[in-house]
């Protein structure tokens, strides 16, 4: 069986191309690690992208510890420096060892899990270091595939 962790930025895509997209992937599962999960995109809020993806036997998993907090945002926003964005949220992600090691063991039992977030592009995004967290607790190795939807 292989193992595989998905991740998808939404912007730019409407929710019905969303959802195409994850059973185009067979995606089991969406982790939503938006620290504030909510949109002013239709569909992208917390309870109605819950709905959505279960109405299409997607699993609806919320991990807001896992989100970035404001004030990293902000200053990201200010100086545009990812590679210290990047090195403080992994940082930040010493404290989330059980939220961490639970996506680990779900992905384990075969489920296809991608994570979420509202970043189109995974370089710019913290689910890019989350994914790399992830993959890293497997020996053999998890594949990290960033699905693109355009």
């Amino acid at each position: 069986m292989n193992m595989d962790i998905y991740t998808i930025g939404y912007e730019g895509i409407n929710q019905k191309s969303f959802m195409a997209w994850l059973k185009l992937h067979k995606i089991d599962a969406i982790a939503d690690i938006r620290q504030r999960p909510l949109s002013r995109k239709k569909g992208f809020s917390k309870n109605g992208l819950r709905e959505s993806l279960s109405e299409n036997d997607i699993e609806y998993l919320g991990y807001p510890s896992l989100g970035v907090p404001k004030e990293m945002r902000d200053e990201l926003k200010i100086n545009g420096n990812y590679s210290a964005f990047f090195k403080k949220y992994e940082e930040s992600l010493t404290s989330k060892k059980q939220e961490i090691n639970e996506l680990y063991s779900i992905i384990k039992t075969g489920k296809r899990i991608a994570l979420l977030c509202f970043e189109h592009d995974h370089n710019k995004c913290h689910r890019m270091v989350l994914a790399e967290k992830i993959k890293n607790l497997s020996a053999n190795g998890f594949k990290v595939h960033h699905l693109d939807p355009f």
